[in-house]
């Protein structure tokens, strides 16, 4: 019974272990990573460590570096707005924030040169 308990316990923080990759990071990436976003027309979100199958598709209107309040970590936030021409902020993990680039998906992570794992690559049919 401990030896299932344990197995249990071991696959449950496995599967969660990708989440928030690059979320909290130094104040210099969040600034490449704001400076670079702003470059894009749009930006995909798609967690492929997550169960949802399906991406979001933002144009971002406005994107800074913000300080979370824990230790010296930053997150970069993004307003857009949504179909109801609401303006929305979202905090990004620059593991699952895609952009194109010559037909191909890349997360910002890795533009970054950012160790991460997306675990499943991004395809324009998950929208």
């Amino acid at each position: 019974m401990r030896k299932l308990l344990f197995l249990l316990s071991f696959l449950f923080i496995y599967c969660f272990s990708f989440a928030d990759q690059l979320a909290y990071i130094s104040k210099e990436e969040a600034e490449k990573a704001s400076e670079f976003i702003q470059t894009q027309k749009a930006i995909y979100l798609f967690c492929g460590c997550c169960e949802n199958e399906r991406g979001l598709l933002i144009k971002p209107t406005k994107v800074y570096a913000k300080f979370t309040n824990y230790e010296n970590y930053y997150e970069v936030i993004v307003e857009y707005l949504d179909k109801n021409g609401e303006t929305q902020t979202v905090a990004l993990d620059l593991a699952y924030t895609w952009y194109k680039e010559k037909r191909k998906f890349y997360t910002v992570g890795k533009k970054l040169k950012l160790e991460h794992d997306p675990c499943k690559k991004f395809k324009a049919s998950y929208l």
